[in-house]
């Protein structure tokens, strides 16, 4: 662990408390999901840069030079940071170069990360488990691309001079709840000290308690490494279904804006649809 914590810091110039932070996280990372995906964690964070947004830094201008790009970005700020995935095509070959980007507040309410500060952490370890489970993870198939993260699919369409179209995403829902719970569990097991779950909070309680089944645990598991997607048998089509939209509503209404919920009865719509979902999901939870 010493010399990869070394080519590391040789590779990105982390700071010795982001190596510190890492080198207490790898090893419950590889006991948390198993020995068998240790080289998709090593060979992820590699192939990754980590970084924490300075002050005075423009997010846009720091991520088109790191991307070599042009373009407008959409910045969940709310979320703490995120981690981004840019492809390019070749040569009829896929490459991709990935960031964890972690926001420390504006010029004006500046919050430096704190390795001290468990929410701090969570964000990070958040974004680090959705790069470990889409690790290598996309393809060209049927004219199209598809990129994989975790229990999530990305689809993206292309032309002959290699401009790539996204077209949409599925299953982010179900995706981001099991990745919430997770990464509690996973910073319980690094602080000895029992987590909330934060961020998609509903959406992982209901995942929380899906995972109490050892069997279920076990195929989703395999699931967010792989294209296997025995758990949806497990479960049935028509339960898998209406989990992964139920879900979706959960982890949507996270961000649903003041803007819009700007009248007593869009509020009192928006509340109903909550409750129905929670309340399908609920009724899954009993009959599993």
């Amino acid at each position: 662990m010493n010399e990869y914590i070394y080519q590391l810091k040789n590779k990105y110039r982390y700071s010795d408390e982001l190596l510190n932070f890492l080198s207490k996280l790898i090893p419950c990372l590889i006991e948390y999901y198993g020995e068998e995906y240790k080289n998709i964690v090593l060979g992820a964070l590699m192939n990754c840069e980590i970084h924490f947004a300075k002050k005075d830094e423009s997010s846009t201008t720091f991520l088109n030079n790191f991307f070599d790009t042009n373009k407008e970005w959409k910045f969940p700020f709310s979320a703490g940071g995120f981690y981004h995935r840019e492809i390019y095509l070749k040569d009829s070959q896929l490459f991709e170069k990935n960031i964890i980007y972690i926001f420390t507040g504006s010029s004006d309410f500046y919050i430096p990360f704190r390795f001290d500060n468990d929410a701090h952490v969570d964000k990070l370890i958040h974004e680090i488990l959705h790069l470990i489970k889409s690790y290598g993870r996309l393809k060209m198939e049927e004219g199209r691309i598809i990129v994989q993260y975790g229990l999530s699919k990305s689809f993206y369409t292309y032309d002959s001079q290699n401009n790539i179209t996204f077209v949409e995403r599925q299953n982010n829902g179900i995706d981001e709840a099991f990745n919430c719970i997770e990464t509690s569990q996973i910073l319980e097991m690094m602080t000895g000290k029992r987590q909330k779950i934060r961020g998609y909070t509903e959406a992982g309680e209901i995942a929380k308690y899906l995972l109490e089944n050892y069997d279920f645990a076990q195929l989703i598991r395999k699931s967010q490494f792989s294209d296997d997607d025995s758990w949806i048998q497990f479960l049935g089509e028509e339960q898998s279904k209406i989990l992964i939209e139920n879900l979706e509503i959960l982890v949507v209404s996270k961000f649903a804006s003041f803007k819009i919920l700007n009248t007593p009865e869009k509020i009192k719509k928006f509340n109903e649809s909550k409750q129905k979902a929670n309340d399908k999901l609920r009724k899954i939870l009993d009959e599993s």
